[in-house]
Order: C-alpha cells, then structure tokens, then sequence
C-alpha cells in the first residue's frame, strides 16, 4: 500500500484510484452514519477522492492515509448535512437500504443489527461507534479525525455502549436514567 501511495503522490491516477477501491466500503460505511441519501453519499464520497487526488502530495506522513481521508470524508458529509438536512429531522433507516456493501470476510446479519442499534444515537455517538467498533479506529485517531479531546471521544463512546445496552435490553430511558 505505501508504493501505491507514494506512486500517487507523484501523480500516478491508476495508483490513486487502486487506493480508493480499497477504502471505499468504508468510506461508504462511514458516510452513512452522517447522510441516509444514496446520491449524497455518493457525493461525498466523490468530492472526497477529488479532493484527496488534488492534495495527495501534501499528505505527509503515509502510514495516515486512511485516517486522512476519512477526516475529509466527514467534512464532506458535514457539509452536505448543513446544506441538505439542516431543516429536517433526520433518522438513518439502515434497512430502508439494501445496497449497504461489507467486505466478503464479514458477516451482514451482524453488521446489520450493529447499524440498526446505531440508530437511536447521536451523530457523534454513531460516528464515533462506527470508527471504533467497524473501522478499528483507536481512540486517538477518532480524536484527531474529529478534531476531539481523547476524553470527550471515550465519553461518546460509553454514552454509545449505554444507550445501545438500553435499547437492547429493551429498557426506557428518562434523562440518560433506566426506567
């Protein structure tokens, strides 16, 4: 991977579009916690890779790529968001949309019940779920990404575990209280 991205940065396009195929399930994944309309994800996807194909070269250190991206990624999907959905309630329906694609090695019944548990949470609470628990991410780098403290990102991540260990057990929740 780090030939193909020192090959683009040097200008290589087949590099840089081989790179992106091997992110774009999850740049699609993480996309989805933001925006639920297929075209607008697809939007954010493509001014994405627009704009990590312009800016590559700046990219410094290489290991990051991925961390750089998806930083991108989310302020593509904020602002569509802010543009689009501002004046709307918006509630992402998982199932409403068959096209969610998974790698081969996963289990899609399991990804599923992960992102319908996600849908009773919060945009920083899902965003944070999804880098964690789907994408790998370690506490620092979703901090980075989403330009949070460590602290404030482990503390989406429990209020996360909460309200998804609630709704699973089926229990009502009054103020972040059980009833």
């Amino acid at each position: 991977m780090e030939e193909l991205i020192q090959k683009a940065q040097k200008g290589d396009r087949e590099a840089f579009t081989q790179i992106i195929l091997s992110i774009r399930n999850d740049l699609y994944k993480i996309a989805k916690t933001r925006i639920s309309n297929e075209e607008d994800i697809n939007d954010a996807i493509q001014e994405t890779m627009l704009e990590a194909y312009k800016s590559i070269k700046k990219l410094k250190d290489i290991k990051k790529l991925k961390s750089w991206v998806t930083k991108i990624l989310i302020n593509n999907c904020n602002k569509i968001y802010k543009k689009n959905y501002k004046n709307e309630s918006v509630t992402n329906n998982y199932y409403q949309n068959n096209n969610l694609t998974f790698n081969s090695n996963e289990n899609i019944e399991n990804n599923l019940n992960f992102y319908s548990l996600l849908e009773n949470l919060k945009y920083e609470e899902r965003i944070i779920s999804t880098l964690y628990y789907m994408e790998d991410y370690k506490i620092e780098e979703i901090g980075k990404i989403l330009k949070m403290k460590k602290n404030t990102v482990k503390t989406h991540l429990f209020r996360a575990r909460q309200k998804i260990r609630l709704n699973y057990m089926g229990g009502n929740q009054i103020e972040g209280k059980r009833v």
